[in-house]
């Protein structure tokens, strides 16, 4: 199944809308104390969630894991811990979008079905090899459509994401649900320390690992690549935003017209923030990245948070084996 074309310009009406919205929930716009600022738009953002409280019901058969999430919804997966009796640290890996739907957690691990995956986005690297030889267990599980829960590519991507509308969620919850839901799982897990837990993503990734910190104490640090930039320039034509179906996982309803990707990632301030983008992204902007990262760390400022670290790099839309290994350093440095 082919990609979604290029789209075409707003139309008049809806970019007057874009220019025109006041985001009263914005940093710096709800006019309230940024502990009250906080509160609301966390609120908000979780009103529009599925359910996603406590530990979903997990299986476990050697590395393999099956999780029933509080939705019903069943994802499988693999845990992989480092040598050792531990308790080690542990990251949650949020594997990438990639337009191929037939692997999902296999993206980020040393497998064949996997190679030419990691060959385009990641330097030819595993990602989960990285980690564990970091000394990091690692968790990753396939997101609603992936994997074991493909449901016919980008079509299929389509109709998941208007059926949970017209059932009162949205697929960007259901992910949501599930990332909140994974993480409470993995720091409950034996030879884990629940209070050493990051997220680690890129691309589609990488703002699921934002995400998944803005909205659970247990992701003690996230590490984001390619994946940050304010809503109204990711709505210039051929942005995210305007190719339709793959935009569902990132749409909130209920929140995005009330506060501003920076503003969400915002609520994860007091966390280490990692945060990596390319020169030359087709996706994410430079200077709406910058513009992002600003904004996130003036939110950091306000909560008497540290800066967000932040830096580009010159390989466009792609996590280099530099960057991972930037990533991975964060990290296991952020969690002892």
């Amino acid at each position: 199944m082919s990609a979604p074309s290029d789209p075409l310009p707003l139309p008049d009406f809806l970019e007057a809308r874009r220019s025109a919205m006041r985001l009263d929930l914005s940093f710096g716009q709800h006019g309230g104390t940024h502990a009250e600022w906080r509160d609301a738009l966390e609120r908000c953002w979780r009103a529009g969630l599925p359910p996603c409280e406590g530990l979903p019901d997990g299986e476990v058969t050697g590395d393999a894991v099956r999780l029933r999430f509080a939705t019903g919804a069943v994802a499988e997966g693999c845990l992989v811990r480092p040598p050792g009796a531990g308790p080690h640290p542990a990251v949650l890996l949020l594997h990438d979008h990639g337009g191929a739907f037939e692997i999902g957690w296999r993206k980020l691990f040393d497998l064949d079905e996997a190679r030419a995956g990691q060959a385009r986005h990641y330097g030819g690297r595993a990602p989960a090899s990285a980690f564990l030889n970091a000394g990091l267990a690692v968790l990753c599980l396939d997101a609603p459509g992936w994997g074991g829960r493909r449901a016919g590519d980008y079509d299929g991507q389509q109709a998941l994401a208007a059926n949970a509308l017209g059932l009162g969620w949205s697929l960007a919850g259901l992910t949501a649900g599930e990332d909140v839901q994974a993480a409470a799982w993995l720091a409950a897990q034996p030879g884990i320390d629940a209070a050493r837990i990051g997220a680690f993503g890129f691309s589609f990734g990488g703002f699921r690992a934002w995400q998944v910190a803005a909205l659970t104490p247990h992701v003690r640090a996230p590490a984001s690549l390619s994946w940050m930039a304010g809503r109204a320039a990711l709505m210039r034509p051929g942005a995210p935003l305007l190719k339709g179906q793959s935009a569902f996982h990132f749409l909130h309803p209920g929140v995005t017209a009330r506060a501003d990707f920076p503003d969400l990632a915002g609520l994860a301030a007091g966390k280490a923030l990692f945060f990596r983008s390319g020169r030359g992204d087709r996706h994410m902007p430079e200077d709406a990245v910058t513009a992002a990262w600003t904004r996130i760390a003036e939110i950091c400022a306000a909560a008497g948070a540290p800066a967000p670290d932040t830096a580009l790099h010159d390989h466009a839309h792609t996590c280099p084996p530099e960057t991972l290994d930037e990533a991975v350093a964060f990290l296991r440095r952020s969690l002892t």
